[in-house]
């Protein structure tokens, strides 16, 4: 029979190291100590077709425990992410179609592939077992619950008293994916902070069918590079195939009091040794940028390999401390003579929506280069002519050369 690795301080980092809450605790311990192999169980929903460092830290968790030699279930979420989990929403997610998920869903896989060993894993889709599931066995699931209890979650709380509309679909999210843990038999249950609900109700589902409940793992919430919570509508994510110079420009422009929190949650530097830089940052010995720099390059070589961390670190440096323009900046080819400076940051790829193009330009973080010369884009209803080797800057790191197509 498989035994797994039963080291008693790698399983209390796995334990402890981001985690914000463990049920059972005491249980689960046990049974990892115990050498025998546990089903671990992560549900990704593909709402959109980026996994971003917030969503990365759980598949990093399901790492350390593929490394003790226990076998990682992946659920692909592409029946419930048609409904939309609202645990962390202050409104109605927007309903998926079927194609828009098929479509999101393309590159999942290689991405997870980036941080997890799928050939030693288990990878299904929800659709699976949940187009299958009658009404009567729904209908009984519902039963375990009552409404009081999926009302008075707080985001759903929160939009009751504030007479915002609750959908009823939105009620059965919980009971779907606590369905899943059925359907693949789940020993434990990683998700975010906001999943706890979810997570405990998978539990009961368990019970319900005559399975022993899941043990459950919920991760500190990662914030977005400004303090803010992570949103692609803001800017402030780091996705995980950004290219290597890109992230690691990304990281060193975070807020500093983020740094530890990162280190924690988003490598596997040893903790003794993460304490060790807080001391030193605390008592002045270093300064901010040297502990951010370490935190970029253990981020890129996570994802990317050293040698491109390297490569990154180099640079970065060349750009900030030598003010020169990177070596390798991308090239577009446009054929108008002039275009709105929306248009054009939303052609050069440089922005992920209109509403960060605006953003920006009130930050006064989107240049024109054009030889030594550089203009600061004021309004975003400015018209920018276009010319062979301009070059659009958006922040300190950000570049895309344009060439005019005759």
């Amino acid at each position: 029979m498989k035994k797994t690795i039963t080291d008693k301080n790698k399983i209390e980092e796995l334990l402890t190291r981001g985690a914000e809450e463990v049920i059972e605790k005491d249980h689960l311990r046990k049974r990892l100590l115990s050498g025998e192999v546990l089903r671990i169980k992560l549900g990704i929903d593909p709402t959109g077709p980026k996994i971003h460092l917030g969503r990365a830290t759980q598949l990093l968790k399901l790492r350390d425990f593929q490394n003790l030699g226990h076998k990682i279930i992946l659920i692909i979420g592409d029946f419930t992410a048609q409904i939309g989990d609202a645990s962390d929403k202050n409104s109605a997610r927007r309903p998926l179609t079927e194609d828009e998920v098929k479509e999101n869903m393309k590159n999942y896989l290689p991405q997870i592939g980036k941080i997890l060993d799928l050939k030693k894993a288990e990878v299904y889709y929800n659709s699976q077992w949940l187009n299958r599931l009658t009404v009567k066995n729904l209908l009984l699931i519902a039963m375990q619950f009552t409404a009081q209890q999926m009302i008075q979650r707080r985001n759903f709380k929160e939009r009751w008293e504030a007479g915002n509309p609750i959908g009823l679909h939105e009620l059965y999210y919980p009971l779907f994916q606590g369905y899943d843990s059925v359907a693949i038999r789940a020993d434990v249950e990683i998700g975010g902070s906001d999943q706890l609900f979810n997570l405990k109700t998978g539990r009961i589902v368990q019970q319900f069918f005559g399975q022993k409940p899941q043990d459950v793992m919920t991760l500190k919430m990662v914030y977005g590079l400004d303090g803010r919570k992570m949103s692609t509508t803001w800017g402030n994510v780091i996705n995980i195939e950004e290219p290597p110079k890109e992230m690691y420009g990304k990281v060193m422009s975070m807020h500093d009091e983020l740094i530890f929190d990162y280190f924690e949650t988003c490598t596997r530097v040893p903790l003794k040794e993460i304490k060790q830089m807080r001391e030193a940052l605390k008592s002045k010995k270093v300064n901010p940028k040297e502990i951010k720099s370490r935190l970029a390059k253990e981020i890129v070589a996570i994802f990317w390999g050293e040698k491109e961390a390297d490569e990154a670190q180099i640079e970065f440096e060349k750009i900030f401390k030598e003010k020169r323009m990177p070596e390798n900046v991308p090239v577009i080819k446009i054929k108008e003579e002039k275009l709105d400076i929306l248009e054009l940051l939303n052609r050069t790829g440089l922005v992920n929506s209109k509403t960060q193009a605006k953003r920006l330009i009130g930050e006064k973080g989107v240049k024109i280069v054009e030889g030594s010369k550089k203009h600061i884009i004021q309004n975003w209803t400015e018209d920018v002519s276009i010319k062979d080797g301009l070059v659009v800057q958006v922040g300190k790191r950000r570049f895309v050369k344009i060439k005019k197509e005759k």
